[in-house]
């Protein structure tokens, strides 16, 4: 007998907000979303049938079980979907939903309670013959004291260095810290410990022996409430920085036939042992140290839909998130899905507000226009408007984009052309590292482990200033005609368009203007087009207007480039963008004032905030003497604590800011001593 669902609470937001609502309205049942905003997000208008108002959208706010299940009841709802992050994977969050006679669209609370932990995890798996590193299954040195203390130093004095610090209860790279100096052992588990509890209200960790290059392979579980597990193939998720993925693909390639088998056969032991239900992945460590015995260690069990689920859906033909809905009513999975089989590459690329320059920090800010390039194999998961604005109360991630081709080098290629087609006028990003990336030869020819970005962040960054140099005498040029008003065609006049069309939104969303035309300037032998262009007006403002498109430079002799450009108009400000190739330049209220946004960010002196959040440590007072390294300040931000190092040696002068102030990125948190 199935339960029916009519009306699902959506228990989280951006991207993955805009996903569920997707296949819940395929299925014909309505959906509720939170948001802050006076007019709802556009990229959720016509999916999310209702919203609920609050005063200030926080991490605080979705993780208030209480408040989060007596929003649904209120809103009529008869069914809640966690998506992934916050309360997903809480079992006591998924009990108080049962509770209070709603569908919990997860796994029974027993079963993440089984995992929710990655000590309780790790100890289902060993009873489940599951390859398991060296480790502590779980460590609190907030209750722990003394006796918590010493066996950390007992397990890295008994192992050796380096070890893995990690968040017992949550993943995403919070919580996680690389131990390699003794004398950094407490200190970093200390920090790990208070990122912990900040990002998912548990300090615990557990400690393992660390692999120095490992690859990262999960493996997708979906099973019903019937007894019915299935697998659908693995995915590759090594590409990661600060302990975040941002590349995924699948299927997971050159694993060798028989370690891919055994992975699967775990995997479907470890659901089956705690009696799993709906939508899982089980994570694993492959060492591939010895080609010839590669070897392989279970990581995690994520009771919940993942970030990188699409690469799955493209290879298989599956909506996971409509089959979660499905399991929760209590339907049977089709027995064919325990054999179908991977067709083509997909490979997924997690698109940040973030700057790879600077240890890759958020770094939030205006949005003036992000229009994502269309075409065949190519999916995007959206979590911005096209106009609008970056907050640092949140993940930095914006945007997921998925592209599926037959093989896995048209698949990575077709990342680069999109990346270069997409228009992105706003903040810091790492659009441009994706692009190298997904270029790499290194990449191209096969997977790497999880430490490459680290390794090679400089040369992508000496790449991309080499890229901007290569381009900036065409740019500089489009610009000083788009700022003389001479490039864009309806620059004048919007009237004069030759076609206008004026789509409905909501009711004090943004306003939109599509506008064709076949505007077209000359001068010699330079040719420029304009073959499309749009207007939107910011719901942040309605005085600012942002006129937008794109266009291609023809000149005789040359390769024919494609551009884009963004007239942003405001009161007290203009703003004048030229994106190509994938890269950003803005002019900022006159020509001489030039700015580039994608420029990599100098090197901090310690003494200014490189992302807005709160200080939680001032670990200085005026006069100190400081040296090269020392960590002056910790921040935290984005659910993240960043520590803030001198770059030079010297003595502080005043200190500007206290614990628990909020600051802006940029913003002065000390001076330098006038002897310095």
């Amino acid at each position: 007998m199935t339960a029916k669902i009519k009306k699902i609470f959506i228990a989280n937001r951006g991207e993955i907000a805009r996903r569920i609502a997707e296949s819940s309205k395929k299925l014909g049942i309505a959906t509720v979303a939170i948001s802050a905003r006076n007019t709802p997000p556009a990229y959720l208008f016509g999916l999310v049938t209702e919203f609920v108002h609050v005063p200030d959208e926080s991490t605080k706010t979705y993780l208030d079980s209480q408040l989060i299940i007596s929003l649904a009841q209120s809103h009529g709802c008869d069914a809640i979907h966690p998506g992934f992050g916050f309360l997903s994977e809480n079992p006591d969050f998924a009990s108080s939903v049962i509770k209070a006679g709603l569908t919990w669209i997860g796994p029974r609370p027993g079963a993440i309670d089984a995992m929710a932990s990655k000590a309780t995890a790790r100890e289902h798996a060993q009873k489940a013959k599951v390859p398991c590193l060296p480790g502590i299954n779980g460590i609190n040195l907030e209750s722990g004291g003394s006796a918590a203390t010493q066996e950390l130093e007992r397990f890295a004095t008994q192992h050796g260095l380096p070890v893995l610090m990690k968040a017992a209860f949550g993943g995403g790279g919070k919580g996680m810290r690389i131990v390699e100096k003794l004398e950094d052992l407490l200190t970093s588990a200390q920090r790990a410990s208070a990122e912990a509890h900040s990002s998912f209200g548990n300090p615990s960790l557990i400690v393992e022996k660390y692999l120095p290059a490992p690859r990262h392979v999960e493996v997708q579980v979906l099973a019903d409430k019937h007894g019915n597990v299935c697998i659908l193939g693995d995915r590759d998720c090594s590409l990661q920085r600060r302990h975040q993925k941002i590349l995924e693909e699948a299927p997971a390639p050159d694993l060798p036939s028989n370690i891919r088998a055994s992975m699967h056969s775990a995997a479907l032991s470890l659901a089956s042992a705690v009696g799993y239900d709906n939508a899982g992945t089980v994570e694993f460590l492959v060492d591939e140290t010895n080609a010839s015995n590669v070897s392989f260690y279970f990581l995690e069990m994520n009771t919940r839909l993942q970030v990188e689920h699409t690469v799955t859906e493209e290879i298989y033909g599956i909506d996971l998130v409509e089959w979660q809905i499905r399991v929760a009513r209590g339907e049977t999975l089709p027995p064919e899905f325990s054999t179908l089989k991977p067709r083509g590459h997909s490979i997924e690329v997690r698109i940040y507000a973030e700057d790879p320059g600077n240890n890759f920090f958020p770094a939030p800010g205006s949005v003036r226009a992000f229009v994502p390039a269309a075409g065949r194999g190519i999916r995007w998961e959206l979590g911005i408007d096209t106009v609008d604005e970056i907050s640092d109360k949140f993940d930095p991630m914006i945007a997921k984009l998925v592209c599926s081709a037959g093989d896995r080098r048209q698949a990575l290629e077709l990342v680069a052309e999109t990346l270069e087609r997409t228009l992105f006028a706003g903040p810091r990003n790492n659009i441009q590292f994706l692009t190298w990336l997904v270029r790499h030869p290194k990449i191209t020819v096969r997977p790497v482990d999880t430490h490459f970005i680290s390794k090679n962040v400089n040369n992508a960054l000496d790449w991309e200033s080499s890229k901007r140099t290569e381009l900036e005498p065409m740019v500089n040029h489009l610009l000083n005609r788009l700022e003389a008003g001479s490039l864009a065609g309806f620059e004048a006049s919007t009237t004069s368009a030759a076609h206008t069309t004026i789509p409905v939104i909501t009711e004090s969303s943004f306003s939109l203007r599509n506008i064709h035309t076949p505007a077209s300037r000359q001068t010699s032998s330079e040719e420029i087009q304009i073959i499309s262009g749009q207007i939107a007006w910011s719901p942040q403002d309605p005085r600012a207007s942002c006129r937008y498109g794109f266009g291609r430079r023809l000149v005789k002799g040359q390769k024919d480039v494609s551009f884009s450009f963004v007239i942003y108009k405001a009161p007290s400000r203009f703003e004048y963008w030229i994106g190509a190739s994938g890269h950003n330049w803005v002019r900022i209220d006159e020509r001489k004032t030039i700015a580039s946004s994608g420029a990599t960010a100098g090197t901090l002196d310690g003494m200014t905030a490189p992302v807005p959040g709160k200080v939680i440590q001032v670990s200085i007072t005026g006069g100190d003497v400081i040296t090269k390294g020392q960590t002056l300040f910790v921040l935290e931000s984005m659910k993240m604590q960043f520590e803030v190092k001198a770059s030079l040696d010297g003595r502080a002068g005043s200190i500007l800011v206290k614990t628990g102030q909020q600051v802006s990125a940029g913003q002065q948190l000390a001076q330098w001593a006038a002897e310095q």
